[in-house]
């Protein structure tokens, strides 16, 4: 064994006995400090990046192990940008409350919900826990297959005692006046939390253990009255679950006229279709890029990271998060507004390709292009070492055109074009700040949907919240459960055709 001290911001976090030979992320993670690592560990991201000492080079921890006692310097923690955390009604708590949860991939939300008034009093988030375990749902299934579903099992719904602990707290209520949670996510999730090994979602024929869509006791599991039940919002298939049907719910598709369409835009593009009075569903492997990861200076929405860029008269213009906080990465909707400037620009030619500076002689972009390591670069800022490379330019491009490609199938399959679509939501908490122009521009989505292209937020968590106090909204998700038509992708001519299709790119 060796003695392991661990420090993050210049603070001795713990003294771990480690086993030699063991990796740096794995010792990190058994001392129970929350870390990133968006591949779980396997050497793709290059985000779990740690010092052996204080000034010394940043080295992969999942690629290092332990070779004696020795010291570990982890980057200084920031908390994610979440939306939506609030403080306490100005007014008495009632003592018929409710829980509304959201549990994202990424970010967890609770709402303390009062059940007489169907108000939301207090509002608590935080990164998702699992995140340690990978950045995706992939990612965490294949831990589960390697290790069983205990750990990640066990991480959320201690997160979720916590968050329902500071919502209460806030709030000033007493955690046994909560009579109902309602639990809303992507199926996955919804098993993890539901104590379900979502291993067989893993593999073919991709079989949930359940499909959830009912109560069970909570029996102690959160704090909360002693007679509480939680509701589990149904899903449709392994991949589209119940943070989709929640939403649209929430969204109200069931009784708007014409065609809709409602995309989640995340690591798991979730996509549905209202038209011809069926619902159409599938869900697309868009992967962790539009949230930083696997990007070489991708990063999460923390102060430092590069939230919007535009093209201009005044040339590149960048909007950084935090207060005087230089640029250190992108992400996700700095990463899309990225792409399109250098679309736009004729940067990235119609195939994905970024071109050298020489190719646009007097454009004032090809300042922006240069040379790293032998690669054409884009420059966000060469003083802060913040750029894009080929990569992260096709990256990206895999993950437009597996969402893309899903919407077109869609359209397909229900006999429609883009033309007939009349209302257009994208949800999800990247939903609400991505810019809806530069998606459109590299062909997220078609452009003729940008005039009626709505962002609606976090909508998962408004509809668990509505679960929670309607029995009619319940029996409404049912009605719509009964219309929908999943759409699987792995097999889809249409599919495979579109996602060639949609990776060029429109630089007119």
């Amino acid at each position: 064994m060796a003695e392991l001290k661990i420090y993050r911001a210049g603070k001795l976090l713990t003294t771990y006995s480690a086993t030699i030979g063991t990796t740096l992320y794995d010792t990190i993670r058994a001392a129970g400090i929350p870390f990133e690592a968006p591949c779980g560990g396997r050497g793709k991201c290059g985000k779990c990046l740690v010092r052996l000492s204080p000034d010394g080079p940043w080295v992969k921890a999942c690629q290092t192990t332990v070779q004696g006692d020795g010291e570990v310097y982890l980057p200084d923690a920031l908390a994610m940008k979440i939306a939506g955390d609030t403080g306490a009604a100005a007014k008495p708590v009632s003592t018929e409350l409710g829980i509304g949860v959201d549990i994202g991939t990424t970010t967890v939300v609770c709402h303390l919900v009062d059940l007489t008034t169907r108000e939301k009093i207090a509002t608590a988030s935080g990164v998702n826990a699992q995140r340690t375990f990978g950045a995706d749902v992939i990612s965490r299934i294949q831990y589960c297959a390697e290790n069983g579903h205990s750990m990640l099992t066990k991480l959320i719904q201690n997160q979720l005692k916590e968050l329902i602990l500071q919502a209460c707290s806030k709030a000033g209520a007493d955690p046994k006046n909560i009579r109902r949670l309602s639990i809303a996510g992507n199926t996955i999730m919804q098993h993890l939390a539901a104590d379900m090994s979502p291993v067989g979602m893993g593999v073919a024929p991709f079989t949930p253990v359940s499909l959830f869509g009912y109560e069970v006791p909570n029996d102690g599991l959160y704090p909360a009255a002693d007679d509480a039940v939680i509701y589990y919002a149904p899903c449709v298939y392994s991949y589209v679950g119940g943070d989709i049907t929640v939403g649209m719910l929430a969204s109200n598709l069931e009784n708007l006229e014409g065609n809709c369409l409602y995309i989640d835009i995340g690591t798991n593009g979730e996509i549905a279709l209202k038209a011809n009075g069926r619902y159409y569903c599938c869900a697309t492997a868009a992967g962790p890029a539009f949230e930083g990861a696997e990007i070489a200076k991708g990063m999460a929405a923390v102060p430092g990271a590069i939230s919007h860029v535009s093209w201009g008269e005044n040339g590149l213009e960048l909007t950084i998060l935090g207060d005087n906080v230089p640029p250190q990465g992108l992400c996700g909707s700095g990463l899309m507004d990225a792409l399109a400037v250098l679309v736009e620009t004729g940067a990235v030619d119609e195939t994905g390709r970024l071109v050298d500076a020489s190719e646009l002689p007097g454009h004032p972009i090809a300042k922006h292009l240069g040379k790293r390591e032998g690669m054409n670069v884009f420059w966000l800022s060469e003083e802060h070492d913040v750029y894009m490379i080929p990569k992260d330019v096709r990256k990206l491009q895999l993950a437009k055109s597996a969402i893309a490609a899903g919407i077109q199938t869609l359209l397909r399959t229900a006999g429609i074009t883009e033309s007939d679509v009349t209302s257009f939501f994208i949800a999800g908490g990247f939903g609400s700040f991505l810019d809806k122009t530069s998606a459109a521009k590299i062909g997220l989505f078609p452009k003729r949907f940008l005039p009626f292209a709505k962002s609606l937020g976090n909508m998962a968590g408004e509809g668990a919240v509505l679960t929670l106090c309607s029995e009619e909204a319940r029996r409404s998700i049912q009605n719509m459960m009964d219309n929908f038509e999943v759409v699987e992708l792995s097999t889809s001519p249409i599919f495979n055709e579109q996602f060639v299709e949609q990776m060029m790119f429109d630089n007119e």
